[in-house]
């Protein structure tokens, strides 16, 4: 029969104390049940382990041996505390992100920012994808939690909406659109821009916006991130149609406008239905208390 982490206890104690009366002390339990549970063990292994001689346990060569053993187990289970400490405390654990770059770079990067200093052990790994590949990371337990635009609906996982970051018209510094609070689908009609492809929820949400206004929308350059049509607005290469939480962190130096008739992209919580550890609940919770703040 194999020992138990009770005998395991009790054996490493008398090798402590050297003796019944201080390993029974040591453990708060009675000298007769802490001798019981020894003559159980040497019983389960088949050998003597200790050897009375004037009031004191010598341990035999065996014990000696095992101490090595013991005092590993020993190490091993003061690691596992000290992990489910971290764990309680936040100080430790893993979380692996899946989102695409524009939220990796803004909310992300704000919140991890903080749990850096609130779970300085913790190791965390971000994945940046496409909306469609973000669901697809949780799905398959690539990724804790993911963060996209308009996901679609699978029972798999549980898409929760925490924001909406509406449209906007990001311009060149010196164009004439700049100098007016807002830019409209109209004044757009059939412009070369900068563009999502409608497959997209931004280059959806644009042709409906401008299929209300009555414009045509005509992509001269289509892209696929916002910072490569920042980048391409920079350049002089035209106006892009973007949403507003992603351009902050590419484009501060160019002029941003509201895009009329108003439309938005949706920001979603992607987790899977059985509960996240407590550092991914946290880390969930501030995003989206910041994207309460941030995407309107």
């Amino acid at each position: 029969m194999s020992l138990t982490l009770r005998h395991i206890e009790v054996i490493r104690a008398v090798l402590q104390e050297g003796s019944v009366t201080g390993a029974a002390r040591l453990l708060a339990v009675s000298q007769p049940a802490l001798s019981r549970t020894l003559k159980n063990a040497e019983g389960r292994i088949g050998m003597l382990l200790f050897e009375r001689r004037g009031g004191r346990m010598s341990p035999t060569p065996e014990a000696l041996t095992l101490q090595r053993d013991i005092e590993r187990v020993y190490r091993e289970i003061e690691a596992v505390e000290r992990t489910s400490g971290d764990l309680r405390n936040l100080r430790g654990g893993r979380l692996s992100v899946a989102c695409n770059p524009s939220v990796a770079s803004t909310l992300v990067a704000t919140v991890l920012g903080q749990t850096a200093a609130l779970a300085p052990d913790a190791r965390v790994s971000i994945q940046t994808a496409l909306n469609y590949e973000v669901v697809e990371l949780v799905r398959t337990r690539s990724a804790d939690i993911g963060y996209a635009w308009d996901v679609p609906r699978q029972s798999e996982v549980v898409a929760t909406e925490i924001g909406r970051s509406r449209l906007v018209c990001l311009l060149p510094r010196d164009h004439a659109l700049a100098a007016r609070k807002s830019v409209s689908a109209k004044d757009l009609h059939g412009v070369p821009l900068i563009s999502f492809s409608s497959t997209l929820p931004i280059g959806f949400e644009t042709e409906s916006a401008f299929a209300e206004a009555g414009a045509t929308r005509r992509i001269g350059i289509e892209v696929g991130q916002t910072f490569v049509a920042a980048s391409l607005v920079r350049a002089g290469a035209g106006i892009a149609v973007v949403d507003q939480l992603s351009v902050r962190a590419v484009a501060d130096d160019l002029p941003v406008r509201p895009l009329l008739p108003r439309r938005v992209v949706r920001l979603y919580a992607i987790t899977r239905p059985e509960r996240p550890s407590l550092l991914a609940r946290q880390f969930a919770e501030r995003i989206a208390q910041l994207a309460r703040d941030t995407v309107r």
